[in-house]
């Protein structure tokens, strides 16, 4: 190759890489805009399980929660989809639009038909998400229903795994799924959400629906809060509007608002400055440029109750996944923004202090410090990237994580929710074939594991022996084995401990309980020592008291030099024996000497 295409080859590739640059920054960093789609159920079981048409009040408070410049859209499904709220860009008149077709809302549709509905909602969607975070939010309380033909409504529930998910992930779409009934296909609208990074949400009473799309709404947006403590809340002077939503009970008192300065007022005397929007159960109100300083609000308590604010001071945070595994750490960056550029000037951040707690069923947990400091997760100290890792010593279940932060003239929230569940179960059933043998079984949480990082240490511990069990693939997250207890003797235990790397690219290391296992087998008994041959001894003559004596004192004597006065009394009985026989010879020679008829046994006749 010549020098000179050499270098128009080089020029060609450093261009298309600049070209490229973008693009690779857009898929790094996250997209602040929000383009949400909602989906809901008007099919007829919906008199039943929404008698009072709660969706309508919920969805009025979506509309009144979602920032302006974003997009979204509303539709609804029966037998056909209807586009109830159009899809646009959101502003007041938009809003305004929105809580009056949110109000022609009805139960009247003869079908359920999802698929289509997803269908018609995304089909302006091509490729991967450029400007817009794509969200789906689908509230629904039946089955899929399409036809009276119960295998056409399989087909229609078949291409939504099979075709319309596959799809939605490649558009980069998070579903959002809202089961208003005990009847409705909880493992559909789960495998919806779980599949595309979505939240599941069952709700069996219309009551709770306003709560739910808040949460869905904080999912979806994730909006710049400031801290509601007792009621009351600070503002900055960088926060230009603020949107306060406030649950009431019901028989309760209006709302009321004080301001840094000025009186109280509600919504029949509010500010012209303040939108006051007021809905079965709720107060959403919109203030334009609000005085600095604390506020306070004059109604009940509610921990539900959110101060969400417009500023160009923003605190971000990184997603956390909706779902985590136990055990699993997530590193999670906080920084601070003005006008989309992290501020890192260190006057500023040496006066902002971070913290996160989370909130789950045992309460508040206590405030953990997030730094920046260069130190563990912190990559580089002072660069304005706060750091810390989410998930170590949390217990399964459902919470929020909460990070708060407070500067010399500012106060900052951010809320999100999470799941953290087991990373399977394991089970231990008799096998059927009525030998005694036990089936091993292990269900992991497959989507949420890399399958070729799996791997197990199962084994039968006992106290003298172990055995090592193989745990083989039987289906897509099932993993089994087969255990003999006639095998083995004794008790022993079952332990497995997982290893593996989850989809969020952590560690997983866990370990199942233990179960007892308690063997059928025979017990070999060891063979008896070899016994030792004796030779009878010659009977001993009894022993004179004197003799009795001596052996009893001897039994009393301490073990120590026992074996040299055993030594000492045998070799005195051995010279005692030898006397005595010794001096029987003797004895006998010198009668012999003196009757020498007796040394010969001969007959003697007696004389006639």
């Amino acid at each position: 190759m010549k020098r000179n295409e050499i270098w128009k080859t080089a020029a060609a590739f450093l261009l298309s890489t600049l070209l490229l640059l973008p693009s690779m920054a857009g898929a790094a960093d996250e997209l602040e805009q929000v383009d949400t789609r909602v989906l809901i159920d008007i099919s007829g079981s919906m008199k039943e399980n929404d008698p009072q048409n709660l969706r309508r009040s919920a969805l009025r408070l979506l509309v009144g929660l979602l920032p302006a410049e974003t997009r979204a859209g509303v539709w609804t499904f029966g037998q056909y989809v209807n586009m109830q709220i159009k899809l646009g860009v959101i502003d007041d008149a938009w809003k305004k639009r929105a809580r009056a077709e949110a109000g022609k809302i009805h139960s009247r549709g003869l079908y359920t038909n999802i698929e289509l509905a997803l269908k018609r909602a995304t089909n302006d969607w091509s490729g991967a998400p450029k400007i817009y975070r794509r969200s789906i939010i689908l509230l629904t309380d039946g089955m899929v229903d399409v036809s009276k033909d119960a295998s056409k409504d399989q087909q229609s529930r078949n291409r939504i795994l099979d075709e319309i998910v596959p799809h939605l992930k490649s558009l980069g779409v998070a579903v959002h799924t809202i089961a208003l009934s005990e009847r409705a296909d909880h493992e559909l609208m789960r495998q919806l959400s779980e599949s595309t990074g979505g939240w599941y949400e069952q709700v069996n009473s219309a009551d709770r629906l306003q709560r739910v799309f808040l949460k869905m709404f904080e999912k979806v947006s994730r909006p710049d809060t400031v801290p509601l403590k007792d009621n009351r809340f600070t503002i900055d002077k960088s926060i230009s509007e603020a949107t306060l939503l406030i649950f009431r009970r019901e028989g309760s008192e209006p709302s009321r608002i004080k301001p840094p300065k000025g009186y109280s007022f509600e919504a029949d005397n509010a500010p012209s400055n303040v939108q006051w929007h007021r809905d079965r159960g709720y107060d959403l109100l919109t203030i334009k440029n609000p005085q600095a300083g604390e506020w306070s609000i004059q109604a009940d308590m509610d921990p539900d109750n959110r101060v969400m604010i417009v500023t160009d001071l923003k605190m971000k945070s990184t997603a956390l996944p909706s779902r985590m595994l136990v055990g699993e750490a997530m590193p999670i960056e906080v920084m601070f923004t003005e006008h989309g550029e992290i501020i890192s000037k260190k006057r500023f951040l040496r006066m902002v202090n971070i913290t996160s707690e989370r909130w789950a069923k045992d309460g508040l947990s206590e405030p953990r410090p997030v730094v920046d400091n260069g130190q563990g997760d912190d990559e580089k100290a002072n660069d304005g990237r706060f750091t810390f890792r989410f998930g170590e010593g949390v217990d399964e279940g459902v919470g929020e994580l909460i990070i708060s932060a407070k500067g010399a003239t500012f106060v900052r929230e951010q809320r999100q929710l999470y799941e953290i569940l087991q990373p399977g179960f394991l089970e231990l059933t008799p096998a059927t074939d009525g030998a005694g043998r036990f089936n091993l079984k292990v269900t992991l949480e497959a989507d949420m594991l890399k399958r070729d990082s799996i791997h197990f240490d199962a084994q039968l511990v006992g106290e003298e022996a172990s055995s090592k069990i193989i745990l083989k693939p039987s289906g897509e997250g099932v993993y089994t084995s087969q255990l003999d207890p006639a095998s083995f003797h004794g008790d022993r235990q079952l332990k497995v401990k997982l290893t593996a790397q989850s989809q969020n690219d952590q560690p997983v290391n866990h370990r199942f309980s233990s179960i007892k296992i308690v063997g059928s087998a025979a017990e070999v008994e060891e063979p008896p020592p070899p016994v030792e041959k004796i030779e009878e001894a010659t009977p001993e003559e009894p022993a004179t008291e004197s003799e009795k004596e001596d052996e009893a004192v001897t039994e009393e004597e301490p073990e120590t030099g026992g074996g040299l006065q055993q030594a000492l009394i045998l070799f005195a009985a051995g010279n005692a024996i030898l006397i005595i026989v010794g001096g029987g010879i003797y004895w006998f020679m010198r009668r012999k000497s003196k009757n020498p008829s007796l040394e010969d046994d001969e007959e003697i006749e007696d004389d006639d």
